[in-house]
């Protein structure tokens, strides 16, 4: 049975292993007494691209942690009760607060405040900041600015943040992508006690604007909202397999947990399928995706609109529109066209069948889809 829990469901499951009985979930191997740490990712409209689809992975792989997916509604609705920790993806923190809502963002500082942990990634790190709109004013840092390519930047750990992540001091390269240059405010933040853990030790300008002061400034912060720990940073530490230790120590920081990430088995399967990660549409956006790597004989492609242009439709047999993110691009809508002119295929649900292509298949969300890759292979 997959971990993953939809937040429209309510189910209660008893796991018995080793004389343990438990309405947590599968109990964390090697420990019978231990409980799944309980995560949520939001993933209503915000969240964005392959790192947010690599949260929902993430989570869901891992043997000590219990999936949550959740969008602004389930929050306003109560749906953080019970959970040990919030993960806010990158993607636009704008519109992260837009689909929280206001009462949803005071569901969020409560839920900090009265213990549970958090941690955001590039966006969901703006949408704690002091900012003038649209921030939930939970930690005493505003942007002085961002750059929006995709870089490999180094930002430098000090000795607060080595010692409360447990990591070394020093240089660690991490993927950037338009996340926040932090600089601390004047104002006053009630119940936040956190401080700078790591500053960028990079100074890019792909734009020739000189004003940005990303060199020194704050890439990585932490530290207490309430009786709840906080994590944030500017960075994508999710992205790859060499910054996972990142996330790792991110973890056990906020929850006090270790947590293990299964290597992925690498085998042959008879579908690459490749899954438009631009745009998060909800929950039945990213629990089909979720569906989709469960699958045997899929092989899970996240693909973005740079992974697009970068000719990577060459290595799919099926390419998956869950959003119309993209639709306004003239030029990858037309590199979706030559995909389908060159015998590839292409799968649309929800919003993405607004840019499907002539040739394309409509379907339904989760295992509707499934069901349609299946009857591509015969």
């Amino acid at each position: 049975m997959s971990r993953l829990f939809n937040v429209f469901v309510v189910a209660a499951a008893i796991c018995v292993v080793g004389g343990c009985a438990s309405t947590q979930g599968p109990c964390a191997p090697g420990d019978s007494k231990t409980p799944q740490l309980k995560v949520g990712v939001y993933a209503d409209r915000g969240p964005s691209g392959i790192g947010a689809v690599e949260w929902f992975r993430l989570i869901n792989e891992s043997p000590e942690m219990e999936l949550k997916l959740l969008d602004g509604k389930a929050v306003r609705e109560g749906g953080l009760d019970g959970l040990d920790l919030l993960v806010m993806p990158g993607g636009n923190s704008k519109v992260e607060f837009e689909t929280l809502g206001t009462n949803g963002v005071e569901k969020m500082k409560a839920f900090v405040r009265n213990g549970g942990g958090y941690i955001g990634t590039c966006a969901g790190c703006c949408l704690l900041m002091d900012g003038p709109d649209r921030r939930a004013r939970m930690m005493p840092w505003d942007t002085c600015g961002s750059e929006g390519g995709t870089l490999f930047l180094n930002f430098t750990v000090n000795a607060k943040g080595a010692a409360a992540l447990g990591l070394k001091e020093g240089d660690h390269k991490m993927r950037y992508h338009g996340g926040p240059c932090m600089w601390p405010t004047t104002n006053v933040i009630a119940d936040a006690k956190m401080e700078v853990w790591g500053t960028f030790n990079s100074q890019v300008s792909l734009k020739g604007k000189t004003g940005k002061r990303m060199h020194g400034s704050a890439g990585l912060v932490g530290g207490t909202y309430g009786k709840g720990k906080v994590f944030v940073t500017s960075a994508h530490p999710e992205y790859f397999n060499s910054t996972i230790y990142v996330v790792k120590a991110a973890i056990k920081y906020v929850t006090g947990r270790d947590v293990t990430f299964p290597q992925r088995p690498r085998k042959w399967r008879a579908l690459a399928v490749g899954y438009v990660t631009s745009g998060i549409a909800g929950v039945d956006c990213a629990a089909t995706a979720l569906d989709i790597d469960a699958e045997e004989d899929f092989d899970l492609v996240l693909i973005d609109g740079d992974g697009i242009n970068q000719r990577r439709l060459d290595h799919l047999d099926v390419l998956v529109l869950p959003t119309a993110r993209l639709k306004k691009n003239t030029a990858i809508v037309d590199e979706i066209k030559a995909f389908v002119d060159r015998g590839g295929k292409v799968v649309a649900f929800g919003e993405g069948v607004s840019m499907m292509p002539q040739g394309g298949i409509k379907s339904s969300p989760r295992a509707g889809v499934v069901k349609t890759l299946r009857g591509l292979m015969k």
